[in-house]
């Protein structure tokens, strides 16, 4: 008994507490108003295809305890107090190139978003301010009936659209000269696959057949913008496959992509491999609808194959025509340093050409190509022709570089057939300043 006394004590202290407590779960909260979601000013793009649909949202926020009948009203006084307040010159845009079936809103209790349409036409809006201008805008006010809800701030009730007519495009993601190289070497992956993205700008409705072609313009004016040390060569069509054509964005989608495989056997020649920097340029040639842009249509896909470096650790010169002590030592041209150099004797009488170098590399190896660097700041040096042997004995010849007369360039390559070597001869045949020559630095590709 004593026990149910105690407890209906303790429920009469509580619900006394509870009673004597603040609801205050409804502070902070105000009343229903009504505004613009996007409110002030509202750029939007207009995609040139006739009748082009847009949302205009309004919001009822608050308490959520009023009903409203909400209309949109186009307020011409607004836009002469926007361009007063801004400073700009916008014109009301005219009323048949904007179509607005269903200006009013009925907001239930609990309603919190609903749009209004706008259909505009690019067509009359093009003939009357051109393509990507902003000129003629439309100034929407947003009102309830009766006066029942008001903005919370009176700026929130009004927004200006301002329609800039734009074509609707397909074009390359990325457009240009790719980042990611694909590389390729004499051991690695005979095939290596690629892949390129296209997208839209504008919000796609439709599946989008396009075609893809390859455009050595396009690398013709890459390589025009670059110096020569950064030109790529075309990629030999027999050194890319791509799938069959066409290929599609699916309809929903503003992105697609199409693969392509990148083929190491069309990069050589017999026993020869055609080493260097290439580039695969693509170009959107059609699309199913709309239009392609023009300034990102086309893209550039690096390849580059190279063998490795041999390492120059074994490396020495064996043998020398001449060297000058003092600045010209033939041990020069593998330290690594281009400012270095070989150079002929000349002090106490010059010999006169051919002068050359014989390298031991250590070991037998498949040299594949050869990079001659000569002294920097200086054009004496010409044309330097290369020979092979295994055994020091009998060499052959294997390929040349030619500097030229007036090129600028101090380093230069030449991709020879794959030959078994283990000693190297360069021999200096041709100078511009005969008999003098000098080389600075020395490197082999190959396995």
């Amino acid at each position: 008994m004593r026990n149910c006394i105690s407890y209906g004590v303790f429920l009469l202290a509580f619900v006394l507490i509870l009673g004597c407590q603040k609801d205050d779960r409804m502070n902070k909260m105000v009343d229903d108003t009504i505004y613009f979601k996007d409110f002030k000013e509202n750029k939007i793009t207009v995609f040139d295809w006739g009748k082009f649909d847009y949302r205009i949202t309004v919001v009822k926020a608050g308490i959520g305890q009023k009903e409203a009948i909400v209309n949109l009203r186009i307020d011409e006084a607004y836009l002469a107090d926007y361009n007063a307040q801004e400073g700009t010159n916008y014109k009301l845009l005219p009323a048949d190139c904007y179509k607005i079936d269903q200006p009013t809103l009925a907001f239930k209790q609990k309603d919190y978003l609903q749009d209004i349409e706008i259909v505009f036409d690019s067509e009359r809006i093009k003939l009357l301010q051109g393509k990507y201008k902003e000129l003629y805008v439309l100034p929407c006010r947003v009102e309830a009936q009766g006066g029942v809800l008001y903005a919370l701030k009176p700026e929130m009730a009004t927004t200006l659209l301002i329609p800039n007519v734009k074509d609707p495009f397909l074009a390359f993601t990325s457009p240009g000269l790719q980042l990611e190289q694909i590389k390729l070497t004499p051991t690695g992956s005979e095939q290596v696959k690629g892949e390129a993205f296209v997208t839209t700008n504008y919000p796609n409705q439709w599946d989008l057949v396009y075609e893809i072609e390859t455009d050595p313009l396009a690398l013709d004016a890459y390589n025009g913008t670059v110096t020569d040390e950064k030109k790529l060569k075309l990629l030999p069509k027999a050194a890319y496959q791509l799938p069959e054509m066409p290929y599609k964005v699916d309809a929903k989608k503003n992105n697609g992509s199409f693969e392509f495989t990148i083929l190491k056997k069309g990069l050589t020649n017999g026993t020869t491999n055609l080493f260097g920097e290439y580039a695969l340029p693509f170009r959107i040639k059609s699309v199913s609808k709309n239009s392609i842009n023009p300034e990102a249509s086309t893209i550039l896909i690096p390849v580059s194959f190279q063998p490795p470096d041999i390492p120059r650790t074994e490396w020495k010169v064996i043998q020398a025509s001449s060297e000058w002590i003092g600045g010209g030592e033939k041990e020069n041209i593998l330290d690594g340093n281009p400012e270095t150099f070989w150079h002929n004797i000349w002090v106490g009488g010059e010999p006169s050409l051919p002068h050359y170098l014989v390298i031991d590399l250590g070991k037998e190896y498949s040299v594949m190509m050869i990079e001659l660097t000569r002294r920097l700041w200086n054009n004496d040096l010409k044309v330097v022709e290369f020979s092979t042997s295994i055994d020091n004995k009998t060499f052959t010849s294997v390929g040349k570089i030619d500097f030229g007369i007036n090129n600028p360039k101090s380093t230069l390559t030449t991709t020879i057939q794959t030959t078994k070597a283990r000693y190297l001869k360069c021999t200096v045949t041709d100078s511009n300043r005969p008999p003098s020559s000098a080389i600075a630095e020395v490197y082999v590709k190959g396995l």
